[in-house]
Formats: C-alpha cells, structure tokens, sequence
C-alpha cells in the first residue's frame, strides 16, 4: 500500500497585501477538505529566504505546493483543491494558471 503523500502549501505574502489575505482565506477553506500542512512567509522577514523574497516582490500572494511554484494572485478554491489532489494522487505539481 503506498505511503501517504505529506503535502505542504507555503503561502509567500505581506501583511499590506490584500490579496494575501484572500488567497490566505481559500487556503483555509481548502484545508477543511482536504488536509494539509500551511506556512505563511511574510516577505519582508527573515522568515523567506531572501531569494524567494526578491523574486516574489511584485507577484504576491504566491502559493508552493511542496517546493515548487503552485500559484500567483488570485488563486480560486476549486482549482486549488484540483491541484492539490492531483498533487497527492500522482505527485506532480500541476501549476494553476490565472484566467
């Protein structure tokens, strides 16, 4: 039987973005159906690598599912749950593009 794939979201936002707190609040409400662990990296501590930090400057709110890039802006709930059980369906991090 395989292992359950454990699956992280890191969200990278600012505490003046708004759309950080809306992406933030889809998270939330995609985490009551299908379970998975969140961080929040506030870019302009030293919480986010500076790298991270600098290449997501102008493009918050920006999603990771594992490592990779999931998502930028306005990420819909429904899309995010699709990506997520791709995710843990067969591994691959599908990325969601905004319409």
């Amino acid at each position: 039987m395989p292992t359950p794939r454990s699956i992280i979201l890191t969200l990278f936002s600012s505490r003046t973005c708004s759309l950080c707190t809306t992406a933030k609040d889809t998270l939330l409400k995609a985490q009551q159906k299908i379970p998975f662990e969140l961080k929040v990296l506030d870019i302009h501590r030293n919480e986010c690598p500076k790298d991270l930090a600098d290449q997501y400057m102008f493009d918050i709110p920006v999603i990771h599912l594992g490592d990779e890039f999931l998502a930028k802006h306005r990420i819909e709930e429904d899309k995010l749950l699709k990506a997520i059980k791709t995710y843990k369906d067969t591994g691959k991090v599908e990325k969601i593009q905004n319409d």
